[in-house]
């Protein structure tokens, strides 16, 4: 590959693939750095890989990589919240080698990462969320009496702990009994606690929304979207979500976003309480979500506009997004439709999908005709981990 990429992907998950397309589309070279195994190292748009177990070792094989770069800086784009965590950690060092995006140099971004944190600046700025007491592990069971039920429990700072939470989102937690329960399981590890509301309602009462904010603060492309289902099965990531124009979630969301004075990509979920009808905030992601390839296929190029700016060049036009166009994460969709039709007592109803607007075209998150290799390597990866779930069910079982 050249010394010197025209844009670094860290991290090369479904999200980091996405970003490795529409990077490479435009025209740039790219340089995917991101953990063993991941499908974006089977992309045939890079022109370079590096693959390290962790993000601090994929930080640091990057700054290895850019060390003595004479020619113009490549623009960062990073897709994971570990390794967003590792770059903010080296911002300054970063800094001199590659563009990074303003959220990230600033430190708005690692505000926002602590959801504990991020809601104290939605109350500052008068933007709905669900209601939420936060605790240490050893003091949560003095708000037992005082939250309203069912509850999600979760860490504040999720990314630190993922390798204690074997694959959830956090504990959803109906009345006493149960909170009594999973408090014991909680281990001391996962420090800060947020109890938060279970807005109710199915999951197609989420909407979606993600934008680019240039330098100076100014919304220069959104895109909104719907939410229709999700894995885990109503507290996960994106399984499947439509395009749709959705104005309230793009004010509210770009109202914070520029409040904050946020620089860079970024995305945001909402819920629309059935009842009430507030929409109220569930998160804002510093970076690309999963989902964005809806966004590139309903005509929104958010990563191609980062780069743009970061190299100084014109920015492509703001776009007026088609609507939709339907995305899903088939293996993962359905799962999650299974797991409705099997648990009808679950906390949240089944998605309602009658009004689902007419399909105008669709995608995909892995697949691609002229980009094959990931999605057969995830067919891989994914056939991999089932037959060693069996394999560990039959060990149980012996």
């Amino acid at each position: 590959m050249p010394a010197s990429a025209d844009v670094i992907v860290l991290g090369l998950s479904p999200t980091g693939l996405y970003a490795v397309r529409e990077a490479a589309r435009a025209g740039y070279s790219v340089l995917g750095v991101g953990e063993p195994g991941a499908p974006g190292l089977w992309s045939r748009h890079l022109a370079g890989r590096i693959a390290a177990a962790s993000a601090e070792a994929r930080v640091d094989a990057i700054l290895a990589r850019v060390a003595g770069n004479r020619g113009s800086k490549p623009v960062l784009i990073v897709t994971s919240d570990q390794d967003l965590e590792a770059v903010i950690a080296r911002a300054d060092a970063l800094a001199g080698h590659v563009h990074l995006q303003g959220a990230y140099a600033d430190g708005l971004a690692g505000q926002i990462m602590d959801k504990d944190r991020f809601y104290r600046l939605c109350a500052v700025q008068s933007v709905a969320y669900p209601s939420l007491w936060a605790a240490a592990v050893k003091d949560a069971d003095r708000y037992r009496d005082r939250i309203v039920y069912p509850v999600m429990i979760k860490p504040a700072r999720i990314q630190d702990v993922k390798h204690l939470m074997a694959g959830r989102k956090g504990w959803i937690v109906r009345n006493l009994a149960e909170f009594d329960s999973v408090l014991s399981e909680i281990p001391r590890e996962a420090g800060t606690l947020l109890m938060q509301e279970i807005v109710p309602g199915p999951e197609n009462n989420i909407t979606l929304w993600c934008g680019y904010l240039d330098a100076r603060g100014q919304v220069r492309q959104r895109f909104t979207a719907r939410k229709l289902r999700q894995y885990p099965a109503g507290f996960g990531s994106a399984s499947l979500v439509q395009s749709e124009t959705c104005p309230e979630t793009a004010e509210t969301a770009e109202r914070l976003l520029c409040a904050l004075g946020y620089r860079g990509i970024a995305a945001a979920e909402f819920k629309r309480h059935p009842v009430t009808g507030e929409l109220k905030i569930i998160e804002v992601n510093p970076r690309p979500s999963l989902w964005f390839s809806v966004a590139t296929k309903s005509g929104v190029p958010l990563v191609e506009t980062a780069i743009s700016e970061a190299r100084g060049v014109p920015l492509p036009p703001a776009a007026a997004q088609r609507d939709g166009v339907l995305w899903r994460y088939t293996a993962k969709d359905l799962a999650a439709k299974l797991f409705y039709a099997r648990n009808r007592a679950f906390v949240l109803p089944a998605p309602d999908l009658s009004a689902m607007a007419p399909v105008t075209s669709r995608a995909d998150v892995t697949w691609a005709w002229d980009d094959p290799a990931p999605g057969l390597g995830e067919l891989v990866s994914f056939a991999g981990k089932l037959n060693g779930r069996l394999e560990a069910g039959r060990t149980r079982r012996t």
